[in-house]
């Protein structure tokens, strides 16, 4: 009988790990939720994925997306624990660049936390790795962020000039979308300075720029600040207005800590004109408050306030693998037969997309040298056309053409991060389900796989025929703002990161 039970849980722990989904998948669906605002779906395959990890590296992309997920879900505890088992494992690998990265998001949390002199302490660790890294991208962004801690700090001197050397690594950088965010967070600092007019002049530069960029959320913020301003300078119409927007766009994306914002402005700004409706926003106002900041919150905030260069979270994990290590042991050995069969079948699967992979992008090369060549498809002779009356070729040639203009038009909005499925299908004349069914239908593949290959072909590229061209630079010529991301999806086409495939 004990025989045949331990049969049973060996088949019943085999028989999972035979049907696992590829943990880049659904990492890559739970991204693509999270972009959606899908949290709560976004966070069952961020797990399943987690769960799924063997290398450290996932582990550490899995943590960091559950991060934020936790966070737009207002559940700011369980952000930290994620973030902080993402930045261990940064650690663990020494990269500065992605140490920077995870504790720019452990700050980030802290904030929403409102936490700033925790967050503090981070940001600044960030920005020491960061130099080390040498990656102008990321110094703009953590000297962004070490802005918006500052102003939290009510040091206001300290939030502009961080602000403002933010801004200059921007307009180094040519990212006219990011300028903008920087303008708006000078703008919070002037404000905080009663510096209204220079404020106003930031906020003017900044709010187009983020609506041509497409960038609503900061939009938002910035929203809350012009009426913030004017609400500070007793022009309540205008303020109003501003806060209406922001309220808009923060509701319509479920984002609830920018929402209590909002409507506390309203409140504070509608109190003399119409006291009605300022106390509906205050009562809204309050809810928020309370949802989001509940005693349970409070708990975590204290138990987190201290833990700076203290990994307790690792000790919790050593505690209890000291509580359970008996069961441990029986698992890992009633898991060995299960184990071998896993991993066969979880290379298998590795090797079998990575070939995938390799073919796509060996079928791009082709085109882009199609393309540089500049051939075009020949037209037939009136005796084919006779001794070949069947359509398959004609419709052959549409498609090598078809699969061309993709890759032009795609290549052509790499450098300005305007190659989205609906930008190409834009550039293409075409309806974005239009374009998506006909790329489905001649390739097998997802627009998304697709875009990507045409990304891994150009850094590929890249790579061989310019060496001497830094990583963060091809990065941003394939359409990566972040070198991570970049390292990552190369590696995990190539098998290799962008550094070795160039030596």
């Amino acid at each position: 009988m004990q025989k045949i039970r331990c049969y049973i849980v060996i088949w019943l722990m085999l028989v999972p790990m035979l049907v696992l989904a590829d943990v880049g998948t659904l990492y890559d669906k739970a991204d693509s939720l999270y972009n959606a605002q899908q949290y709560d779906e976004a966070q069952k395959l961020a797990l399943e994925a987690l769960a799924q990890c063997k290398d450290s590296a996932d582990v550490a992309d899995c943590a960091s997306l559950l991060a934020l997920i936790h966070v737009r879900q207002g559940q700011f505890g369980e952000a930290v624990k994620y973030a902080k088992r993402c930045n261990a494992i940064d650690l663990e690998s020494g990269d500065p660049d992605n140490i920077a990265s995870s504790l720019n998001t452990l700050a980030g949390i802290y904030m929403s936390m409102r936490q700033p002199e925790e967050a503090e302490k981070y940001i600044l660790k960030a920005i020491s790795y960061a130099q080390k890294a040498d990656n102008p991208q990321r110094m703009a962004v953590l000297h962004g962020m070490a802005s918006e801690v500052y102003y939290k700090l009510q040091q206001e001197e300290k939030s502009l000039d961080y602000a403002t050397k933010a801004y200059q690594m921007e307009q180094q950088l040519g990212r006219k979308d990011k300028m903008a965010i920087r303008q708006a967070e000078r703008a919070a600092a002037l404000i905080g300075l009663k510096r209204y007019d220079e404020a106003s002049k930031a906020l003017a530069e900044a709010i187009p720029g983020l609506r041509e960029s497409g960038n609503i959320h900061s939009l938002g913020i910035a929203c809350n600040q012009m009426g913030d301003m004017m609400h500070r300078q007793a022009n309540d119409s205008a303020a109003v207005r501003y806060f209406d927007e922001a309220l808009t766009i923060f509701t319509q994306q479920h984002d609830l800590f920018n929402e209590a914002a909002s409507r506390k402005g309203l409140y504070e700004a509608l109190r003399h004109s119409d006291p009605d409706l300022a106390m509906q926003h205050n009562d809204r106002y309050l809810a928020l408050r309370d949802s989001l900041y509940d005693k349970d919150t409070g708990e975590l905030l204290s138990k987190y306030a201290a833990e700076y260069g203290n990994n307790e979270l690792q000790a919790e994990n050593l505690e209890m693998q000291k509580t359970n290590r008996l069961y441990i042991i029986i698992g890992v050995v009633m898991l060995l037969v299960a184990i071998v069969a896993g991993i066969a079948l979880y290379l298998w699967m590795k090797r079998r997309e990575q070939q995938h992979t390799e073919q796509l992008i060996h079928k791009i090369q082709e085109l882009s040298a199609a393309l540089e060549a500049g051939e075009q498809a020949q037209p037939k002779t009136a005796s084919e056309e006779t001794q070949e009356p069947e359509t398959e070729p004609e419709e052959e040639t549409e498609d090598q053409l078809f699969l061309m203009r993709v890759v032009k038009a795609v290549n052509d909005g790499l450098p300005t991060g305007h190659y989205g499925v609906d930008e190409i299908a834009s550039a293409l004349n075409m309806g974005t389900q239009t374009f998506r069914r006909r790329l489905m239908k001649v390739t097998g593949d997802s627009p998304k796989a697709f875009i990507s290959a045409i990304q891994m072909e150009r850094a590929a590229k890249l790579l061989t025929m310019s060496p001497d061209m830094p990583i963060s630079q091809i990065a941003m010529r394939c359409g990566y703002e972040e070198t991570t991301s970049f390292t990552r999806a190369f590696r995990k086409a190539f098998g290799v990161p962008p550094s070795q495939y160039k030596a």
